[in-house]
């Protein structure tokens, strides 16, 4: 009977096991985070060159007009800036005053990579 015991806690440890990735696959990739090159480079780029305002950066990743964009954000409460937006491919959406994108039209917002030493409290 005991070891019977053992064995169903054993299997429910194993079904509860999750990966905590909050990436989810977009752009006709499985992890964008890795598959897709210049967001790859921008992130290795970040984790590679750290200033004392990465505190502050994070990027997420979001659904806009049906399709995946992706934004560099900042949450350094004394920086007021344009935050970038970008499509599947790198390109930035919201470059000029006549490409504003409101954050209403965001869905589906999830961070997918902030730094270890993140500062900031995101609900």
């Amino acid at each position: 009977m005991k070891k019977s015991i053992y064995i169903l806690l054993i299997g429910i440890l194993l079904q509860s096991c999750t990966d905590n990735d909050d990436t989810s696959a977009a752009c006709g990739v499985d992890n964008p985070l890795l598959e897709l090159a210049w967001l790859k480079t921008e992130i290795e780029n970040r984790e590679n060159n750290p200033t004392e305002d990465m505190k502050y950066c994070y990027i997420t990743q979001a659904d806009y007009n049906g399709k995946t964009v992706f934004i560099y954000s900042d949450c350094n409460p004394l920086v007021n800036k344009i935050t970038p937006i970008y499509d599947c491919e790198g390109n930035w959406l919201n470059d000029s005053a006549e490409n504003q994108i409101s954050f209403n039209d965001l869905q589906n917002s999830v961070i997918i990579w902030k730094p270890d030493n993140f500062a900031c409290q995101i609900n």
